[in-house]
């Protein structure tokens, strides 16, 4: 028995799990030394399987060690913050990540969810709530919602929150959790410049209306009108990188707490809170000084252009977030409308001008819809031989009603819309047949040309000439029966552009007339360099040419100047005798005017026009025309 108790002394270290030792007996009977054999078979075993155990458990560990480490890096990588909802005690608990996300301290331990939800934007709370407790609620398979939280900055994020429930084996929700990914750089920043976009502005106006008492306010809108000009003849990656640092430079040039936003078509918005509209010409002046200067790309130097309208709020005015963005909107389209670098303030006189633009707009819509666009001829007159030299074809439009509007009323209008092309089109089609018509060359032979004009729209679209030669070449007309006319100000709105399509204009036989040359900004420098044949002068020029000395002097000194560079001279809106009469000492022998012809209806063009006789300077003018 003592051999036998000896033998349990030593199977007690195994009670403390120490399994590190063998059984020794020094008995000789058989029976003690096969229970110590036993025994120590029995130890063998539990140490290799103790072995196995610890090497799966590290192994275990090892890969839990891994998948962290690896799930750390995913939720890193894609700046995801983790939270938690303990759903028995009400508690949230949030990660380091979701709280540095929002440049918050980091708070361990459980919060209340007060502390999540009260960040989150008024618009979205309850959307928030409604994805979390319909998951809760089983009517979802997941949560995956999308919310604007303010940072710790008083800013704006939007985020993507997705989680799960977990439930036990009665389905009873246990906990919640999920993570939180910034999508603020898909949602509320612009691509291009980098800038906050469209959606920040809606938030940072709802919330500055929302403010209680309120500060005047003006919502400040810039739009760079040639910024396609930094694109040309580099790479786009270069011109991409000028543009950034340009709106980079411009944001520097605000007040820190004004945030600069990008809005479509190049154009960024500002508010401020003014004292007075002396107070914002001082806060943009450094911004406006910015876009003075030009920028530097590839070695260039590029020279962009711009306009901004301005819409001030009064704190008693109630306003909504739609109309203001509108009103700000008109401004910034009056100001598209006069001299680069206007600003326009919105005014209720701009509610008026848009409807009448609204309403010229419902016009070309529906004269093109119902055929009512109308081609009316004034005759430019070569008074030395009596005869019509040309055409001029002029765009008129039927009313509801047959009444005729002229293009004052709608051609701007047009322009801005994009509908001038399908005008234009409507109009050739009515214009270029009438020099094939019989009646009209029996009337008035078959050498005069067709003169249309065309919009600055039209005139820097590169298939200009392709479509020029196609409707000539529908209606068998030789080119040199074609006459375009384009204004200086269209020309100068991209002058390289400009000349290389006019080049090839006159290149394939169609002439090319300047026309209201002396009218708005004329420079007699460009009548040297741009590629043209005919000079048509503006009626500016001509009205009270024969009472007023000055107004003569300049008159002569440019068709003397005209002549001297061998251009075809027009003089326009000749209406009375004596202007006639001078107009031809001084030897011009093209004219266009009511002193022989009003704009006539094709229709009536045959029967209604006058018959003409050659103007001599040592004639009374009267006798050249038939009143």
């Amino acid at each position: 028995m003592a051999e036998v108790e000896s033998i349990s002394n030593q199977l007690c270290q195994a009670v403390d799990g120490n399994f590190e030792f063998y059984v020794h007996t020094d008995s000789d009977e058989i029976a003690v030394q096969k229970l110590a054999q036993l025994n120590n078979f029995v130890l063998d075993s539990v140490r290799r399987t103790i072995r196995d155990l610890q090497a799966s458990r590290d192994e275990l560990e090892t890969r839990v060690e891994e998948r962290t480490q690896r799930l750390n890096l995913v939720l890193t990588a894609t700046n995801d913050g983790i939270w938690e909802w303990d759903i028995a005690s009400g508690n949230i608990t949030l990660s380091q990540r979701w709280s540095s996300m929002l440049g918050l301290p980091y708070a361990a331990g459980p919060q209340h969810p007060d502390e999540w939800l009260r960040r989150v934007h008024d618009d979205d709370r309850a959307k928030v709530q409604r994805s979390l407790y319909q998951h809760l609620d089983g009517l979802t398979s997941s949560v995956n919602v999308e919310y604007r939280i303010r940072d710790a900055y008083g800013g704006w994020r939007t985020m993507l929150c997705r989680g799960l429930c977990q439930r036990d084996d009665r389905g009873v929700a246990i906990r919640m959790a999920g993570t939180q990914t910034d999508t603020t750089e898909q949602r509320l920043v612009d691509p291009l410049t980098l800038l906050p976009n469209g959606d920040y502005l809606d938030l940072l106006l709802r919330e500055r209306l929302s403010r209680s008492p309120q500060s005047p306010l003006a919502l400040v809108k810039f739009q760079l009108l040639n910024v396609a000009s930094l694109f040309e003849g580099v790479a786009v990656e270069e011109a991409i990188t000028a543009l950034r640092g340009l709106v980079q430079q411009m944001r520097r040039q605000l007040p820190p707490q004004v945030a600069l936003i990008a809005l479509p078509e190049h154009t960024f918005a500002m508010i401020f809170e003014i004292n007075d509209a002396e107070w914002l010409d001082y806060a943009l002046e450094p911004l406006e000084a910015l876009l003075a200067q030009p920028v530097e790309i590839d070695g260039q130097q590029v020279w962009l252009s711009h306009v901004s309208g301005v819409a001030v709020l009064s704190p008693s005015e109630p306003v909504s977030v739609d109309e203001w963005r509108h009103r700000s909107r008109l401004a910034l389209a009056n100001a598209r409308q006069s001299d680069i670098g206007s600003r326009r303030y919105y005014s209720e006189s701009l509610r008026q001008w848009e409807r009448q633009n609204s309403q010229a707009e419902q016009l070309i819509r529906g004269a093109l819809a119902t055929r009512g666009v109308r081609c009316f001829v004034q005759p430019i007159i070569d008074v030395s031989k009596g005869e019509v030299r040309c055409f001029e074809a002029l765009m008129r439009l039927q009313a509801p009603g047959g009444k005729i509007v002229a293009p004052g009323s709608f051609i701007e209008v047009a322009e801005r819309s994009g509908l001038i092309s399908p005008l234009w089109e409507a109009l050739m089609k009515q214009a270029l047949p009438m020099l094939k018509d019989d009646a009209i060359r029996q009337r008035f032979g078959d050498r005069f040309l067709l003169s249309v004009n065309l919009s600055t729209r039209q005139l820097m679209d590169p298939s200009l000439l392709d479509t020029l030669l196609e409707a000539l070449d529908h209606h068998g007309i030789p080119c040199h029966r074609l006459q375009i006319e384009v204004t200086e100000t269209s020309v100068l709105s991209d002058p390289v552009k400009a000349f290389r399509i006019l080049d090839r204009i006159r290149a394939a036989g169609i002439r090319v007339a300047l026309d209201d040359f002396g009218s708005g900004y004329s420079s007699l420098a460009q009548l040297t360099s741009m590629p043209m044949d005919t000079v048509k002068i503006d009626r500016e020029l001509v009205t009270d040419v024969t009472t007023l000395p000055r107004k003569r002097h300049v008159l002569s000194a440019v068709i003397a100047l005209c002549q001297r560079l061998d251009y075809g001279i027009v003089v326009e809106g000749v209406e009375e005798c004596e202007t006639l009469k001078l107009l031809c000492e001084w030897g011009v022998t093209d004219i266009q005017g009511y002193v022989y012809a009003r704009p006539l209806s094709l229709d009536r063009l045959v029967d209604d026009f006058p018959s003409l006789k050659p103007c001599r300077p040592d004639v009374d003018a009267e006798s050249a025309r038939v009143c």
